[in-house]
């Protein structure tokens, strides 16, 4: 079998060690109404990492001035951050 690469860190893997990671969580792109959700195919480490980073930094509330209070963020807000921490992860890691 040839050997993949991981798509962050370019290391060779083999195919049976791939983990395949959802960019947006697949059941909020499915609670959200979005058809597919977009994968990247990573190694072990990559993809331990960037849970990591989602754990850190994604936010499922925020607060309202407004109200003065913490409200939970919509299900499109949540696509929005997923993809704004993942693509932050990608440029600290020196990738697109």
């Amino acid at each position: 079998m040839a050997e993949k690469k991981c798509q962050v860190c370019e290391n060779r893997v083999d195919p049976e060690d791939v983990e395949k990671h959802h960019i947006v969580p697949k059941n909020l792109t499915d609670d959200a109404g979005i058809p597919e959700s977009q994968t990247i195919q990573l190694c072990a480490n990559c993809h331990q990492e960037v849970h990591a980073w989602y754990t850190a930094r994604v936010r499922h509330t925020e607060y309202d001035a407004g109200t003065r209070r913490f409200r939970t963020k919509s299900y499109l807000e949540m696509v929005n951050e997923y993809q704004t921490v993942f693509s932050d992860f990608m440029k600290y890691k020196g990738t697109r």
